[in-house]
């Protein structure tokens, strides 16, 4: 598969803080990447990085010159009183391509109606954001994340605070996103459970351990409790796999 970002020799960081190091990763179209920490842990640093947002302090990273970023941030820093639709805050994310000061045109309303057409929710298009549940308003920000046209969907902590039936309909939005309009995706939380049947490739992000991307045919019980530094099982149930 064609390497689309390459951390070389990277550690990321800020002020004279190091927050993650030292990275050497490759990320490949069409991946569907992991990335696993507790809080504090650089997650969202290494999102940062992966977008360009964030200078490493040491090494490099690449970039594919055709990547198209959408990012998909925590819920709770866009949750608002203030009567915005559905459809305002999807066509808030059009602003990076078309500009602060240009009027949207049919183009973009057309691709905010898509958008939220994907994500099942364009019947909600009219409705303020604040009276819709966890998992609709979660619905809303990859709809406003994919209203950029990318081909790397980013997602920062998408089922946090969610119910079980509304963590497992997102996570499936995601899945599908990934597989039918051929989205390369990086998904961000400090649940393993949450992606372990998702993801294909998994980075495990703490204090102690090297950083290796790992395929999901190598998660064992060894390698888990080792990064995770307390006993851990892993087992198949219906045909998914179930950490213990």
């Amino acid at each position: 598969m064609k390497q689309i970002v390459t951390f070389e020799n990277v550690k990321l960081g800020y002020t004279n803080k190091i927050v993650v190091g030292v990275l050497d990763l490759k990320i490949c179209s069409g991946d569907f990447l992991g990335i696993v920490g507790p809080n504090g842990s650089g997650k969202t640093t290494l999102l940062r990085s992966i977008m360009g947002l964030l200078k490493p302090r040491q090494g490099k990273v690449i970039r594919d010159k055709d990547l198209r970023f959408g990012y998909c941030m925590q819920r709770q820093f866009i949750d608002t009183i203030f009567p915005f639709t559905v459809f305002e805050i999807v066509m808030m994310g059009r602003t990076a391509l078309i500009g602060p000061l240009r009027r949207p045109g049919l183009s973009d309303n057309d691709k905010v109606m898509e958008a939220l057409n994907i994500t099942g929710i364009r019947h909600l298009a009219k409705t303020p954001f604040y009276e819709l549940s966890g998992g609709q308003k979660q619905r809303v920000l990859i709809a406003r994340a994919l209203s950029l046209e990318p081909n790397f969907l980013i997602l920062d902590e998408p089922t946090t605070d969610l119910d079980i039936k509304a963590e497992r309909e997102i996570l499936d939005l995601i899945r599908i996103l990934h597989e039918r309009q051929n989205l390369t995706i990086a998904l961000v939380t400090h649940e393993l459970n949450e992606v372990i049947n998702f993801a294909q490739r998994f980075i495990f992000l703490n204090n102690k351990n090297s950083y290796k991307i790992f395929a999901k045919g190598e998660l064992n019980d060894a390698l888990l409790s080792g990064i995770f530094e307390t006993q851990i099982k892993l087992k198949e149930m219906d045909g998914q796999r179930v950490i213990f």
